[in-house]
């Protein structure tokens, strides 16, 4: 509970320290379009922007930013949107259920990320002690808690992202909360009939119902299920010699409780696009900013200039004013996936270049300090493997989804590093406890000769 409180404290006293705890959505972002379908929510519009809606508009006009706010001239295009996941939209339509829009709303969603930030990093610290060495003493568990919880406190990178509406926090909490589950199955025994095999199974569906919420926070994460999947077959086979049967049925039911809990989602798309676009249509719209020359001279990062020149191509076609949003963003989709595959045709002697420079991005080794926890943090995996094989194959499946997403997709300065950073908090810590349960380092007396220490005294 302490580490809590810490992690509370520091986290809130960064967005104490923002000069607009009140204010709405940052202009450079994401941020307004998730307030946009937000407010059309709570209005009752469904799901879709109003950029055109004097109410909406109202509250970024008495802004001091008004001037930096593009999103003002947006035209509004008639009917749904699939353009952004659902998740955080509703997430701020229910503060506008209990806090009337405005300043003190805008408050509450920053302070909810703030608690879902500190939550994930407790979990990132009771990992950290639970995944750390324990064949000596307690010395070494809650020197890796600590780690965690210091780098935790320190990560300014982290903390800019309650500054805004953005789905990080979220995606981190739910990252945790699957990680959570998995780590629990994976050490469950396998092999006992009853109760704890079922047990084991409840844990597998936590873990599935956590990665369908990331999904609905992020659609990008859709990438992630196949490697992940197959972490858990071969986990599932390892563990607790549970065979080649037990390891596809492990993975099948994970699958099918993540479907079962982001299908709605997938079934409302396809049936507002009319086309078999169940992550909707942003993903292949935004695609393109990833595969253009500004990506290729700017290490892999995404740029915007593909996509607005698409839009500005779509500004020029036949009959456009009359097209619904969903008609828009399917011709935006279909145009950016014609010219995508036209410039990798073009650059495709490059694509080493580019994967490799996504993955320099994505890992940002520029800082030191960072460079260094991130290290231990690959270390710490190295002995969690070491101490459970089960355990260290879905770690594994957790970095390779997410280096493999980036290679195929592009990055955004790091940004889809962030969700991971809960992780790399535990395992930095237990890095620093493994090299030193390696070279002999422990000041604290054994377990057992303690345990033996304390029951002599309470004899006395």
């Amino acid at each position: 509970m302490l580490a809590a409180l810490v992690l509370l404290l520091v986290n809130g006293y960064w967005l104490y320290r923002f000069d607009g705890f009140y204010d709405p959505p940052l202009p450079h972002g994401d941020g307004p379009d998730y307030e946009s379908i937000a407010y059309s929510l709570s209005v009752g519009a469904g799901y879709q922007f109003a950029w055109e809606d004097p109410q909406w508009q109202s509250v970024y006009l008495e802004s001091r930013r008004v001037a930096e706010y593009s999103q003002l001239s947006r035209r509004d295009w008639e009917g749904p949107t699939t353009s952004r996941p659902p998740a955080l939209p509703w997430l701020i339509r229910w503060v506008y259920w209990f806090v009337p829009r405005g300043p003190i709303a805008f408050a509450t969603v920053r302070s909810l990320s703030v608690v879902a930030l500190s939550i994930a990093g407790l979990m990132a610290v009771g990992f950290a002690w639970c995944w750390s060495p324990r064949e000596c003493s307690v010395f070494l568990p809650a020197l890796a808690a600590m780690i965690a919880l210091v780098v935790a406190c320190l990560d300014r990178t982290i903390k800019t992202y309650v500054e805004d509406f953005l789905t990080e926090p979220w995606a981190l909490l739910a990252l945790m909360g699957m990680v959570w589950g998995l780590m629990r199955w994976a050490e469950s025994d396998g092999s006992s009939p009853g109760g704890s095999r079922n047990s084991a199974l409840r844990w597998l569906m936590l873990g599935g119902v956590f990665f369908g919420l990331m999904l609905l926070f992020r659609s990008l994460f859709i990438f992630w299920l196949p490697v992940l999947a197959g972490g858990i077959f071969l986990a599932g086979r390892d563990r607790s010699g549970g065979g080649v049967q037990r390891g596809w049925k492990s993975a099948v039911l994970f699958v099918v409780v993540v479907c079962l809990v982001s299908g709605g989602w997938w079934v409302r798309n396809c049936e507002v696009t009319g086309r078999w676009m169940p992550m909707g249509a942003q993903g292949a719209a935004s695609l393109r900013g990833g595969y253009s020359d500004e990506a290729l001279a700017d290490w892999g990062n995404w740029h915007s200039q593909a996509e607005q020149a698409m839009q500005r191509k779509l500004d020029h076609e036949e009959g456009v004013l009359g097209w619904t949003a969903v008609e828009r963003e399917v011709a935006l989709a279909d145009l950016a996936m014609f010219e995508t595959r036209q410039w990798v045709g073009e650059h495709v002697w490059e694509m080493p270049k580019l994967g490799a420079m996504r993955l320099v991005s994505h890992w940002g080794p520029w800082r030191i300090d960072h460079g260094i926890w991130k290290f231990m943090a690959f270390l710490g995996w190295v002995f969690v493997w070491h101490r459970s094989r089960p355990r260290g194959i879905l770690l594994a499946s957790i970095f390779l989804a997410d280096a493999l997403t980036t290679l195929v997709l592009y990055e955004t300065g790091g940004r889809f590093l962030i969700p991971m950073h809960g992780l790399l908090y535990s395992l930095s810590g237990v890095g620093v406890a493994g090299c030193l349960a390696l070279a002999g380092v422990d000041p604290v007396h054994p377990m057992d000769e303690l345990d033996s220490t304390m029951a002599k005294r309470g004899n006395e």
